[in-house]
């Protein structure tokens, strides 16, 4: 299993950021918001967006590390997706490990609308495969 965070995860490209926030599937939890949106590559990447409105830069910051971790832990459940997770003011008040927990948790609850942890079943059914 590789837990790496490297620069092929990132989405860093405005127009691949741009085309994310457009195209994808928003969904709502309780203390992140999400956009997903499937694409071809198997390599999943992340964006990570908290603002002003959760804290001052050390509690962003610590936000975003948490976002992070959360990602590189769990990243087989995001292959062959773009994800945006949108940070609400509430995240702030979690404690550092609890954050990456949380966000997957929320991911997993939201996407799948079940909280299987594996949206496998949900691909290749739209897909029509396998």
């Amino acid at each position: 299993m590789d837990f790496s965070f490297g620069r092929e995860h990132r989405l860093t490209r405005q127009r691949d950021i741009a085309r994310l926030l457009r195209e994808g599937e928003r969904l709502e939890g309780k203390l992140f918001s999400f956009r997903v949106r499937k694409k071809g590559d198997p390599t999943p990447r992340l964006l990570a967006v908290v603002g002003k409105k959760v804290g001052k830069a050390v509690v962003r910051n610590r936000v975003k590390r948490g976002i992070r971790e959360g990602f590189r832990l769990n990243k087989e459940l995001f292959t062959y997706l773009d994800v945006a997770v949108i940070a609400k003011p509430g995240a702030a008040s979690l404690r550092p490990g609890e954050i990456a927990q949380e966000w997957v948790r929320e991911f997993k609850e939201v996407y799948d609308g079940t909280g299987d942890p594996s949206h496998a079943g949900r691909l290749r059914a739209e897909e029509g495969g396998t």
